[in-house]
């Protein structure tokens, strides 16, 4: 496999706090990498510029072999990356198929003054829009949620909402953040499937969380503890690590 995203000697400062120290890793194509670490451990903040909303004070960020580093959040999705947030990020007065039809914004080919017009162009968009919309609220079992706004959702039902928009954007790399924050045992299980499931059909995942239940469906899993890497490897190798059980197991 050949990696999709590489993490090079990445360090990051707020102030005279040193958040993140020289850290490296690279997510492979294919993959389901995870991220785990302590409260405070500079998950967020590399997270955040994994994705575009931090520039690094050192470092690289490389995307499909393009340096990413200072390309915004825009340019980062219509290279195929997308994220989610640790509370979910809803449009709240919109109904979940409109939320969806919005997600697939990545591929609209038209812009203002055509849709302004109404030329045919956009109304094709828009058709193959409700099209992928309606095929992801069967997908993600949103079917009695439809027509309902997403604010009006519980937590447990915006995250599928959100995952789904996320979805629909047929992303190369979906960058999870928490995921499974807020959820159910029962609601977690429900995440771990459809997650395994859009993996098996080849999209790459980051994951970021605490949940080592959820962490199950990960290839390989990088610790973070005070800004740094102190272990990688399979589930159990972080199991059986004694820095990981220090720093994140609490033993």
């Amino acid at each position: 496999m050949s990696a999709l995203l590489e993490v090079r000697e990445v360090s990051h400062r707020f102030g005279g706090l040193h958040v993140l120290k020289g850290v490296s890793f690279t997510v492979e194509a294919g993959s389901v990498t995870g991220l785990i670490g302590p409260n405070g451990a500079g998950k967020s903040t590399l997270f955040n510029i994994i994705s575009g909303f931090l520039t690094p004070s050192v470092g690289r960020i490389v995307l499909l072999g393009e340096d990413a580093t200072r390309l915004g959040i825009q340019h980062r999705s219509r290279m195929g990356l997308q994220r989610t947030f640790q509370t979910p990020q809803v449009f709240r007065d919109l109904t979940v198929r409109e939320n969806l039809v919005a997600g697939c914004h990545r591929h609209g080919r038209t812009g203002v003054l055509e849709a302004f017009l109404g030329l045919p162009q956009v109304r094709r968009e828009m058709r193959d829009a409700a099209i992928v919309a309606d095929a992801a609220i069967e997908r993600f079992d949103l079917g009695p949620y439809r027509d309902v706004p997403a604010g009006e959702l519980p937590a447990g039902r915006q995250r599928m909402v959100e995952l789904a928009r996320a979805v629909v954007a047929e992303p190369k790399l979906l960058c999870l953040d928490e995921p499974s924050s807020g959820l159910s045992t029962a609601e977690v299980q429900i995440l771990m499937q459809v997650l395994r499931r859009l993996n098996e059909e080849g999209m790459t995942i980051l994951l970021v969380s605490h949940d080592m239940e959820l962490m199950e469906i990960t290839s390989k899993m990088h610790a973070l503890c005070f800004g740094e890497i102190i272990a990688s490897g399979s589930l159990d190798a972080m199991r059986a690590s004694p820095r990981v059980r220090e720093a994140y197991l609490g033993t």
